[in-house]
């Protein structure tokens, strides 16, 4: 018989429509993957292991070192292909897919890698793994109680997170994608270091230090009409948080764990176009969880929860 959370794993991603075996089905992951699995035993075994667990069409990586991506098709099959950020020893943003990456379509930003890809069952996409800066984090100045204006809150995000999505909104390429968007699905996907603009809002005061804030990166998302795809289905951030930071970083290490984490969700698949999200969830395996600093026998091997969703093509 099946360990208990194992069943319980195994009947949530049964619930979720079964997307690559059905036309106009499609299942999306993204994984920030920890500095590549090195803070966990056995973590790059860890990442595969998941990724298969989940079994999406494709999944957007951040935190890849370099030959990493290789290393995952390897374990995951050789059906498997990647693009990635072409910096060095640090490639970060990926991603990988079961389908086939349409060549000559692969763009970068300082904040992401954006490819079309064509499904199996023949219709195509277009997706973009982001990972946003992680320097001047928002709920750190929001908590902060000697901060008294939203302008020292909105600092760090002006000039780093902001920019890095208006950057990627703006280049001439994905202009072209969300023009096209009427016809082929386009998602934006990945860790944004910082929470959402739907989240941080009146009936939610309470719990983000008195503050509301309209971060700009998924702000900007939202004005060029993207769909954050969590909250199309659970719109009220009291009852369905979607808490993806963090799984093990609980207590800060710089002050001897004593001093807790600020929790949000900051990891997002936003889409637009002709789709729509039938199921979408957080993820962190069946096992238990130890958090830092007792996190390296760990099985799910992130300090983020995954996020993942199926979607229905309406075309």
């Amino acid at each position: 018989m099946l360990p208990r959370p194992l069943q319980t794993l195994l009947l949530m991603l049964a619930s979720f429509t079964t997307s690559s075996g059905q036309r106009g089905g499609l299942r999306v992951m993204t994984f920030n993957i920890w500095n590549s699995g090195k803070n966990v035993i056995n973590g790059r075994e860890k990442i595969a292991k998941h990724i298969a667990l989940v079994d999406p069409d494709v999944v957007t990586l951040q935190e890849t070192y370099v030959n990493v991506s290789t290393e995952l098709i390897g374990m995951l099959g050789e059906q498997w292909q990647a693009v990635e950020c072409p910096l060095g020893n640090y490639p970060d943003r990926v991603i990988l897919t079961k389908h086939f990456i349409v060549p000559n379509t692969t763009i970068f930003t300082s904040a992401g890698v954006g490819v079309k890809i064509l499904h199996r069952s023949g219709f195509m996409f277009y997706i973009w793994s982001v990972h946003l800066a992680y320097t001047s984090y928002g709920p750190y100045a929001a908590y902060n109680k000697l901060v008294t204006s939203i302008d020292q809150i909105m600092a760090g995000e002006n000039l780093g997170r902001g920019p890095q999505m208006k950057e990627i909104l703006e280049h001439p390429i994905m202009q072209s994608w969300i023009r096209k968007s009427r016809t082929y699905p386009l998602f934006v996907c990945g860790d944004f270091n910082g929470p959402s603009h739907l989240d941080w809002v009146e009936g939610n005061r309470r719990n983000h230090g008195g503050w509301i804030v309209s971060w700009p990166a998924t702000r900007e998302l939202a004005q060029a009409g993207f769909i954050d795809a969590y909250r199309a289905l659970y719109p009220d951030p009291l009852q369905y948080p979607g808490i993806t930071w963090s799984t093990v970083n609980k207590f800060n290490p710089e002050w001897n764990y004593t001093i807790q984490e600020p929790e949000d969700r900051i990891d997002f698949i936003h889409y637009l176009g002709p789709i729509r999200p039938l199921a979408v969830s957080t993820y962190s395996g069946s096992e238990p969880l130890q958090r830092m600093p007792y996190h390296q026998q760990n099985d799910y091997p992130s300090d983020h929860f995954a996020l993942f969703g199926d979607f229905q093509l309406l075309l």
